[in-house]
């Protein structure tokens, strides 16, 4: 399910139930029923995985309950299962979930209860993971009927969420919508996601750094504000490209109680074992932490960390002046404590580990305490990299913030600044990390080398030069000053040589072209051609290179075709295409390979969800099909329901089957179709036609532009006060309505046809037909995707030189001209005038203005 279905779907539902319940509470249930899901179908997945069955469950002995236990860490009895209660209709009810969610408790397993309660109280089930769900339900309802319904009307909607997405993190983006749609408090709330793209970034550049550690031996990684613990999965998804996942330990604290429980929720329906997870639920600050497990007084020292603290927090500084993690680098001001946040992460890491922090602009040029502590972090080569990311990224805040990379025993004192301030995508009123900028940027980081208007490697020396000033603009900007008006060529109307070498890797790459554009007058040309598209479309040099590019593609194309059709993929398969794809485009003239990475991204999505559901099902899925069911407002209950409005191929478009295999069919359809628009417009003449008379006899009581089909026969049938001509024409226009019919009818008899043939050839297409269509759905548009890219290159070009010649397209020394003629043929015309002597006098004067 893509996030825009899982969205409608939510909103279909969670609005009309939460009634007046603040959606900083509300997401508690949605999430909290989530999971319950999740652990009984991973319990009943366990079962059938050793060949039992569901059904096993209603006489288990104690003995498969212990196992249970200790293989899962929890046990969830037959009639508690969430599948279970679907099964019950009206007699399902809060009691019913409140007494099961007391009995997974009491299940659990002493490793597994530091997962499903909070870490660091006694064990007490109302500070748990499920607190919603076993204490608040009685905020669902006034009485127990309504609070009953509620709780159907949400498990219903539970039961069609995905609880795991390869695209996405599917909790984390629930809290985020519905902290967004619903909660008047939502910039408070929201301020514990983190865009995925932003989190995505981090886990590549940490992931990069680790990748070398031995497989076999834990890695630890943790994020002192957890939050949903989008960073830790992104980690965790990195890493485990290169890492054994079950050597991958995961550590998190978080301030607020239910945000801490979400944590463990989110990880731990990624397949994390409870012995590789531990969530902390605590004041990062104010109580030290991790603690190493075999020197219990000694802190944990990490491979990495990540975080994503609160802006400008307040903290007590005076309780800290002996406190080991500040000692060396000082201790941030009470009402700003970012770098607090980032030396507690520096603190943790291993002599070779890595920190990626995200934080505010100002603890890059903030004075006093904050000044001290960054020169200490420059003297000691702690900073590796400084990342400036758009404002507006974050629903919670609309500032620009930056991410800063840090490491310990760094030989080097350079720092490597990023201006990617620049870098996304328009949504809404939301800014979005592209995955090429996400590419990009990561690029940058890996290479550390100047990039013009980007990337700058700045020496100790310059930042010391500086006083220690690490704000950005201090080194680089991404924002490029556009040409300025020439002053000859505002006033003769001709190009200065400067203007046109900007286009110079153009000329460059088309040697012949700009002498077909222009003619030169020493550091000065004009344009030589109206048709400036037509001139460039011609060139020899031109079509050259879109026949190189066109074999560059071709070439992708194959290779794309060979790894995602003819062999086995897996979750490094996106990362080997975006290596094969930055070889093959990234020496290719003028377009930017990071936008052609872009066009495949855009497409990468849907191909990935395929890939997976063809992983989990089996390539025969290739040949079947499923109704297709989309979401309806009933018009009625005023709510969206589940409608099913015809079959679709689970993996091969049938509309593609259709064009590649029916082309006749369709062509037929189409043709009809035509024909009935035809009808439609000539319906449309021959009532605006019609007399008054005809037409106030056939209209409809309370819209006069439109006719009433059983006046209109009516009035053929028995006319009053009508011509024979307007009978004749009443006829044809009931002709020309029976016309149209008889050409839906036909076109969707013929729709209907072809539907049952398309649905048929899907589900015997040979293997052969299987390879076309699979190439047809994954390759060719990526590879036309690409096209486009090069061609919007031209495009732009042409859009480009255009707007140059409209920029000095009327020169002044050529208005002034025309003003000059314009004035004197006025004079010439004013002096033919005659009038009053006070008239002629007051003619001379406007002469002698004009």
């Amino acid at each position: 399910m893509t996030k825009q279905e899982l969205a409608a779907k939510i909103w279909a539902t969670a609005n009309v139930l939460r009634k007046n319940i603040k959606a900083s509470e509300y997401k508690d249930y949605i999430l909290g029923f989530m999971f319950y899901k999740y652990l009984s179908d991973q319990e009943v997945n366990y079962i059938k995985d050793s060949g039992g069955t569901r059904e096993d469950l209603q006489n288990v002995t104690n003995e498969n309950i212990q196992l249970l236990r200790d293989r899962l860490g929890y046990f969830i009895a037959y009639d508690d299962l969430f599948s279970s209660w679907q099964t019950l209709g009206k007699k399902l009810g809060a009691q019913i979930v409140t007494e099961a969610i007391d009995r997974f408790y009491q299940s659990l397993n002493k490793q597994s209860a530091r997962v499903f309660y909070v870490y660091h109280l006694e064990v007490d089930h109302h500070s748990g993971v499920f607190n919603a769900l076993d204490a608040g339900l009685s905020k669902l309802g006034e009485n127990l009927g309504s609070r009953d319904k509620a709780v159907r009307d949400i498990i219903d909607l539970v039961a069609q969420i995905p609880t795991q997405s390869r695209s996405y993190d599917v909790l984390g983006y629930i809290y985020e919508y519905l902290i967004r749609e619903f909660s008047s408090e939502a910039k408070k709330d929201g301020a514990f996601y983190t865009p995925h793209e932003l989190t995505s970034l981090m886990a590549r550049i940490i992931a990069e750094r680790l990748k070398d550690r031995n497989p076999n031996e834990d890695l630890q990684v943790y994020d002192p504000c957890v939050g949903t613990a989008g960073l830790l999965l992104n980690i965790g998804t990195e890493i485990g490209k290169y890492h054994d996942k079950d050597h991958i330990r995961y550590y998190g604290q978080e301030l607020i109680t239910e945000t801490s429980n979400l944590a463990k929720m989110n990880l731990f329906m990624k397949e994390i074992s409870y012995e590789n997870l531990i969530i902390r639920n605590a004041d990062t600050l104010d109580e030290d932490w991790p603690i190493d497990p075999e020197n219990h007084c000694g802190p944990l020292y990490v491979d990495a960390v990540t975080a994503n603290p609160p802006y400008s927090a307040h903290w007590d500084p005076e309780l800290h002046t002996s406190d080991e993690r500040f000692r060396q680098y000082g201790l941030a001001p009470s009402t700003k404590a970012d770098l607090a946040f980032l030396l507690h992460c520096l603190y943790h890491i291993k002599p070779d580990g890595i920190v990626a922090i995200v934080l505010p602009h100002g603890v890059l040029f903030r004075g006093g305490a904050e000044e001290e502590i960054r020169k200490n972090l420059i003297e000691n080569n702690n900073i590796e990299t400084i990342i400036g990311l758009p404002s507006n990224l974050f629903f919670s805040t609309g500032i620009p913030v930056i991410v800063m990379i840090l490491s310990k025993n760094r030989a080097a004192s350079d720092v490597l600044f990023i201006d990617a301030s620049q870098a996304f995508q328009k949504d809404k009123t939301q800014n979005v990390l592209q995955e090429s900028d996400v590419q990009r940027i990561y690029d940058a980081v890996i290479v550390r080398r100047d990039i013009p208007h980007f990337a700058r490697l700045v020496s100790k020396e310059q930042i010391v030069a500086e006083g220690y000033n690490l704000n950005i603009p201090r080194y680089i900007s991404a924002t490029q000053e556009e040409a300025p008006y020439d002053l000859y060529a505002l006033m003769t109307g001709e190009i200065a040589g400067d203007e046109l070498d900007s286009f110079a890797d153009f000329w460059q790459q088309f040697p012949q072209l700009r002498a077909k554009l222009f003619t030169a007058d020493g550091a000065y040309s004009r344009f030589l051609t109206e048709d400036i598209a037509g001139v460039i479309h011609a060139d020899e040099g031109v079509a050259a290179f879109q026949s190189d590019f066109q074999t560059h593609c071709q070439g992708f194309h194959t290779y794309l075709t060979h790894t995602l059709v003819d062999s086995p993929t897996d979750e490094r398969t996106h990362d080997a295409i975006a290596g094969t794809l930055f070889q093959t485009f990234r020496q290719s003239a003028l377009v930017d390979a990071y936008d052609i990475y872009q066009a495949f991204s855009d497409r990468w999505t849907a191909i990935d969800a395929d890939l997976t559901r063809i992983h989990d099902e089996g390539r025969e899925i290739c040949r079947q099909i499923e109704p297709d069911i989309v979401l309806k407002k009933n018009a009625k209950t005023k709510r969206f329901e589940e409608v099913m409005v015809g079959m679709r191929g689970k993996v091969i478009p049938l509309g593609l089957i259709k064009k590649t295999y029916f082309p006749e069919d369709l062509a037929k359809i189409q043709e009809l179709l035509r024909k009935a628009d035809d009808a439609a417009a000539a319906i449309q003449d021959s009532f605006e036609n019609l007399s008054d008379d005809a037409k106030e006899a056939i209209v409809k009581d309370d819209d006069e532009s439109k006719y009433e089909l059983k006046k209109l026969k009516a009035a053929i049938k028995s006319p009053i006060d009508l011509t024979v001509d307007d009978i004749a024409a009443l006829r044809q226009l009931l002709h020309e309505i029976d016309t149209e019919k008889a050409y839906k009818k036909q076109a969707k008899t013929a729709d209907a046809e072809l539907e049952k043939k398309t649905e048929a050839k899907a589900q015997t297409l040979t293997d052969a037909e299987v390879h076309d269509m699979l190439e047809k759905t994954w390759v060719t548009p990526v590879t036309d995707a690409i096209q486009s890219v090069m061609q919007r290159v031209i495009e732009d070009f042409i859009h480009a030189l255009k707007d140059l010649k409209q920029k000095y397209a009327d020169p002044l020394s050529e208005l002034d001209k025309q003003e000059q003629e314009e004035s004197a043929k006025l004079k010439a015309l004013m002096s033919e005038l005659t009038g009053s002597d006070t008239d002629v006098k007051a003619l001379k004067m406007l002469m002698e203005e004009l």
